[in-house]
């Protein structure tokens, strides 16, 4: 049984990793707002975003054999329309919080095996009324590589989803047009068990 940590599990993707991976691992989860209805998952309200939670990040004693990392915000709207506290939140979530927690996470030696970063194609993919969310997932993308050729102890992944249905564009305020086949749940899910498992060692993978 693997000692798994997720970050910022929502109704989405992440809600249905911590179910169907919880039955043969211990899943601890996080997320910054209230404790979703999932059971047998322990939960810690953590608000990475701030500076305070990370320092008491620092100071716990746990430790995970893997870390799932993912953290997002959107506004998908033309980029004149996206104001600057918003284009704040998007940078500082999804850059910034997963930079500064896995630089906690990796100084106090609390990782011992994989770290899975769950990205987004639109890192490599330019359309229209995506481009701080895109910017901030290629920034990601680069972090990841980085760590990889720095990290050589961890095995490092990134997965990239295409659209996957969920409730993820509910508030856009453009209509979100896709050329690509949607990723499904189920693959993301798959994929994560292979590199568990160890079938898996791309270091980069696109579904």
């Amino acid at each position: 049984m693997q000692n798994i940590l997720i970050t910022w599990i929502t109704s989405g993707i992440w809600h249905h990793l911590a179910i169907n991976l919880s039955n043969e691992n211990h899943i601890t989860w996080v997320w910054r707002r209230e404790k979703p209805d999932i059971q047998n998952i322990n939960y810690i309200k953590w608000n990475i975003r701030d500076l305070k939670t990370l320092h008491e990040i620092e100071k716990s004693k746990e430790s995970y054999d893997f870390v799932i990392i993912n953290a997002w915000v959107w506004y998908f709207d033309e980029f004149k329309n996206i104001n600057l506290d918003q284009n704040k939140e998007i940078i500082e979530t999804n850059l910034l919080s997963p930079i500064l927690l896995t630089n906690i996470l990796i100084c106090e030696n609390k990782i011992k095996k994989w770290i899975i970063f769950i990205w987004s194609v639109v890192w490599k993919k330019s359309m229209k009324f995506w481009a701080s969310y895109g910017a901030s997932k290629f920034g990601l993308r680069w972090f990841a590589m980085q760590l990889k050729n720095e990290l050589t102890k961890l095995s490092i992944h990134i997965i990239n989803p295409k659209i996957v249905k969920t409730e993820f564009h509910k508030n856009s305020k453009i209509e979100v047009h896709w050329k690509y086949k949607e990723t499904s749940l189920d693959d993301i899910l798959q994929t994560i068990v292979d590199i568990i498992s160890q079938k898996e060692k791309r270091f980069e993978i696109d579904l």
